[in-house]
């Protein structure tokens, strides 16, 4: 099983003694361990960040989720600011009215303002598209009280960043054995400690030879715990 970001939170952490006889987190969520634990997750990313650059890789792309709210009268809506690309395939949807408004392809605004060139249809959006002027999501209609409040989930791409404790890392075990002692350097140099260069560099290098040997992803979709999400692409959609 792929090693997440809780998992190397508590390696770090445990490297550098900095877990009490509290014992592991079963969480990055914690008041009284908060910037450790925020110092950890840091040190995580900018391991993350040196293998990659250090291997001549290119980061992977991590799929991620995140919703909007229809508003009355409200034609655009801002998407979130780490979006790289758009997964147009998935849609919006909303589950609690099995419901998909369809997202259109890069023609999709113009489409938009063609099929309503007045801009005065009201009601329930089915189909958006991003607005070129702006990047915002734009809606073929303005929602009507009936539509106001309803929340739409979409995907996207976003470049690798580790911020969730599920958050799985992106290569094999070994690898993320042999990055952990790396992190560890990079956290006591965060905490103002015995931070040594050389010793960073050595753990990194293994690392990152180890990684060299396994065929590299340019892309991955962390799995969730909790609950059970719908796939949207396999959802039962009413679009009326």
């Amino acid at each position: 099983m792929a090693k997440t970001l809780l998992n190397g939170v508590n390696e770090v952490l445990k490297k550098a003694k900095a877990l009490d006889s509290q014992g592991e987190l079963s969480s990055i969520t914690d008041s009284a361990r908060q910037m450790f634990i925020d110092v950890a997750i840091q040190a995580l990313n900018e391991s993350t960040d040196e293998m990659f650059s250090q291997a001549g890789w290119s980061k992977p792309k991590q799929l991620k989720e995140a919703t909007i709210t229809l508003a009355t009268n409200t034609q655009h809506y801002a998407l979130k600011t780490d979006l790289v690309a758009l997964r147009r395939e998935y849609g919006l949807i909303s589950e609690a009215n099995n419901h998909t408004i369809q997202i259109l392809g890069d023609d999709g605004y113009w489409q938009i303002i063609r099929g309503d060139l007045e801009q005065d249809d009201t009601g329930q959006p089915n189909w958006a598209a991003i607005r070129p002027t702006d990047g915002r999501l734009f809606m073929d209609r303005k929602p009507d009280t009936v539509a106001n409040g309803r929340i739409y989930k979409y995907r996207y791409d976003r470049d690798l960043e580790f911020d969730e404790g599920c958050d799985q890392f992106p290569f094999s075990d070994q690898v993320f054995r042999q990055m952990i002692p790396a992190a560890t350097e990079l956290y006591k140099f965060h905490m103002q400690t015995e931070f040594s260069q050389s010793m960073f560099d050595g753990f990194l290098a293994r690392a990152v030879a180890s990684m060299r040997r396994i065929p590299r992803r340019t892309s991955y979709a962390p799995r969730r715990g909790g609950a059970n999400i719908t796939d949207p692409m396999n959802a039962s959609i009413n679009t009326r």
